[in-house]
């Protein structure tokens, strides 16, 4: 019971499709009072379109609604155009959180996309010392053709 509220509130806290896919897909699958209440096979043979049931798509929809027992005889289907205030809030902070997480980021970049802490490569590449748990190391310089990458493997020395 405790488990399908918090499901409940998980899928309306993201309302995002694989998240929810994923969410209702497992505890189905665990949960028996919830397998209980699905429907049954004659059930959902009901939902599916005979050839007597094509029409306007209006007319359509209703029917499904009528068969679905989500609207009564005679009602008009209600239509929402626009998802709940909810779905937009959630987006709405989405972006926002977006838009934080992008500002804090590239904060320190400037009008050339170099941060402060930014140093121009040099023209030559010079190791004066390197040392590997304080003793001194072997290096190896390697730098791949036509690339201004370079690569430096260091290792203790043997002995």
């Amino acid at each position: 019971m405790a488990s399908c509220r918090i499901v409940d509130l998980l899928y309306a806290a993201v309302p995002l499709r694989p998240f929810r896919d994923l969410l209702i897909r497992t505890h189905v699958e665990k949960c028996a009072r919830c397998q209980a209440r699905l429907a049954s096979r004659s059930e959902a043979e009901a939902l599916f379109v005979k050839p007597a049931d094509l029409g306007t798509t209006e007319e359509l929809g209703r029917k499904f609604a009528l068969r679905a027992g989500k609207e009564r005889p005679g009602a008009a289907a209600k239509s929402a155009p626009f998802p709940r205030r909810w779905e937009w809030a959630a987006g709405a902070a989405a972006l926002l959180l977006t838009a934080a997480a992008s500002f804090w980021l590239l904060r320190g970049l400037g009008p050339e996309g170099r941060g402060p802490g930014f140093v121009e490569p040099a023209d030559r590449f010079e190791i004066n010392h390197i040392s590997v748990g304080g003793a001194p190391a072997q290096a190896y310089v390697y730098r791949p053709q036509d690339s201004d990458m370079i690569i430096v493997w260091a290792e203790k020395s043997p002995g």
